[in-house]
């Protein structure tokens, strides 16, 4: 049978706080393929991993992430999330220092974007993973294609996920085609498996998320899918 590549979503987020150091230390520990995580630009340009448009859920300040200088989001506390008494002095990661720990580990990079300020921040996004060895271990993910357009306009051979909550589509096949390397990133409630069929047919590799038991995963395994996100421990129960 075919088997998917297993990814962490924001880190072992079910095992740590999220899209935290402690959270992908943990998925790289654990035997991950790979990691997701989510990035926003700060106002000076510095690229940074949280997930919320807000800071207010998961620190101990307010305002929205984007909004914020570098040295300001880094004086911010980790103040949530799973175990989190056990992760004392946690901080807002950069994304330099979860491509590194990707590194260590030889661990893929699913790099969300998320917001940010022009254009300019999307080439020094690629820059970035490239400066820290990753771009050939790294995808670029995202729920707005325009985003996805303008990396490929950077770079033409770095994969491209784009991410949907919706039913698959003949224009997410096109998309995927002229974005191409590409592949299509499905909340796993919106597709079904003879869809993951269908589009692996066409040479389309399909990812999903964010699927937490082996009972949910398994017809998907059995159709193929590339890649499965997920917040535990899923491939210990093969």
């Amino acid at each position: 049978m075919h088997k998917p590549k297993f990814v962490a979503h924001r880190g072992l987020s079910l095992h740590a706080p999220e899209n935290t150091v402690a959270s992908f230390e943990l998925a790289g520990r654990s035997g991950f393929w790979g990691i997701e995580c989510d990035t926003y630009c700060t106002t000076d340009g510095h690229w940074i991993v949280h997930h919320d448009r807000t800071v207010d859920r998961m620190t101990d300040g307010t305002g929205k992430t984007k909004d914020f200088a570098f040295d300001d989001i880094r004086k911010l506390n980790i103040v949530s999330g799973v175990d989190i008494e056990a992760y004392p002095g946690l901080r807002i990661p950069t994304l330099g220092e979860v491509l590194d720990i990707c590194k260590k580990y030889g661990m893929h990079a699913f790099i969300e974007i998320e917001e940010y300020h022009h254009d300019d921040n999307l080439k020094e996004l690629v820059r970035l993973v490239d400066r820290h060895g990753m771009l050939g271990n790294s995808s670029f993910i995202c729920f707005d294609s325009g985003s996805l357009h303008k990396v490929r306009a950077i770079n033409r051979q770095v994969p491209l996920g784009y991410l949907t909550d919706k039913a698959p589509s003949e224009a997410d096949e096109a998309l995927a085609e002229r974005l191409k390397p590409a592949f299509l990133d499905y909340d796993y409630r919106s597709i079904a498996p003879e869809d993951v069929r269908k589009l692996a047919a066409k040479g389309i590799d399909v990812s999903i998320w964010t699927v937490n038991s082996r009972e949910a995963a398994e017809p998907f395994i059995e159709s193929g899918v590339g890649y499965i996100t997920t917040d535990t421990l899923l491939m210990d129960k093969e």
